[in-house]
């Protein structure tokens, strides 16, 4: 097996790790369960399921908070992305779900790229989920726009 076929099944905290470009402090929300309505099928309308939840978002380098909740990305943000993002409507999919977590969460200033990974625990066999990585602005790659070259030429 690959390092890159390894690390697609790892856990997103190891995943972070392996893709980081560099070192990067991470904050973590990891097997946050809820049951909620959702899904596209039939069986799934007017029922609740388990929703396993696992969030790493990487920082951006600050300098340190000392012992100031109020100058770091708190845990709460994690969970309250979450819960805002199942309050604004019932949603057929989990890919759904997890852009709206991941855009919230790299609305924070703090967040330079996130993993969000969401599992439907009561499904299937075994836990069916998805997971994405979004990047913030800051850590997506340059445009390759032709840039204008400006040259003084003197008479």
């Amino acid at each position: 097996m690959t390092d890159e076929t390894r690390h697609a099944f790892e856990h997103p905290q190891a995943r972070a790790a392996a893709t980081a470009p560099a070192l990067r402090d991470r904050i973590l929300l990891q097997d946050h369960v809820i049951e909620v309505e959702i899904g596209a099928f039939r069986s799934e309308r007017g029922a609740t399921q388990r929703l396993a939840f696992d969030i790493v978002a990487e920082l951006t380098p600050s300098p340190p908070a000392g012992d100031d909740v109020d100058r770091i990305l708190s845990y709460d943000r994690l969970t309250e992305a979450v819960a805002d993002s199942l309050a604004v409507e019932r949603l057929d999919l989990l890919e759904t779900l997890a852009e709206r977590i991941a855009e919230r969460i790299l609305a924070e200033p703090q967040a330079e790229r996130v993993f969000v990974r969401i599992r439907k625990l009561d499904r299937g066999p075994g836990a069916l989920g998805v997971e994405i990585m979004r990047a913030g602005p800051s850590t997506r790659p340059a445009s390759r726009a032709p840039r204008p070259v400006v040259a003084l030429v003197s008479a």
